[in-house]
């Protein structure tokens, strides 16, 4: 299997700011190389790289949308039904807020709109009676782009080879009366299943 290992952040910190009291950098700095580690984990499991990282990029399950530039209520249900019924019970949407707001006013053949407030859900949105995920890791509407998500994303294996490592620099940077702190971790993802989970695809123009 291909893997990536990658260091993922890195944060030179002035030794003053450090013992300044009054801000607690320690906590600051670990909450934001967590979320950093957490948006470009993301990232690789979405979009891949090349040589790397597959993730969704190798899904082969496509719905292409009738238009390069609009989505329709008949491309989401569609969508929905690439993914077999077994496999619908944990399935979820997942898109760019840009997305999410384009499709907000799509309704079905009845006349009620397919995107649903749902403050029980973690997004507080349904979509054809299932949870929506946003983030700015997918692309927005755009030809030939892969913009949503849709299935039980159990369908994309994920292996971590080793937990995330987090390494103080001190030597390094003592001569500027400062430290360094990097993080990295090697992982590797492909989809096992493409029953599971599939994507809908903007028209060419």
């Amino acid at each position: 299997s291909i893997r990536s290992t990658v260091a993922l952040i890195f944060v030179k910190i002035s030794n003053s700011l450090i013992n300044n009291s009054q801000f607690d950098l320690v906590n600051y700095v670990i909450e934001r190389m967590a979320e950093a580690i957490a948006r470009f984990v993301e990232g690789e499991l979405l979009n891949g790289t090349s040589q790397k990282v597959e993730g969704l990029s190798g899904l082969t399950n496509t719905k292409t949308a009738a238009a390069a530039t609009a989505i329709t209520s008949n491309d989401l249900v569609e969508l929905q039904a690439k993914v077999k019924d077994v496999f619908q019970p944990d399935a979820i949407w997942i898109m760019s807020p840009a997305t999410r707001t384009a499709i907000r006013e799509l309704k079905d053949n009845m006349g009620r709109y397919l995107l649903q407030d749902d403050v029980s859900l973690p997004f507080g949105k349904s979509l054809l009676g299932k949870p929506v995920y946003v983030t700015d890791n997918m692309s927005d509407i755009a030809a030939n782009k892969t913009v949503i998500y849709y299935g039980d994303m159990k369908g994309l294996a994920t292996k971590f080879n080793e937990d995330i490592n987090i390494e103080v620099l001190r030597e390094k940077y003592a001569t500027q009366h400062a430290i360094g702190v990097v993080g990295w971790l090697e992982f590797d993802s492909k989809v096992q299943d493409n029953q599971m989970i599939a994507k809908l695809v903007m028209a060419a123009t």
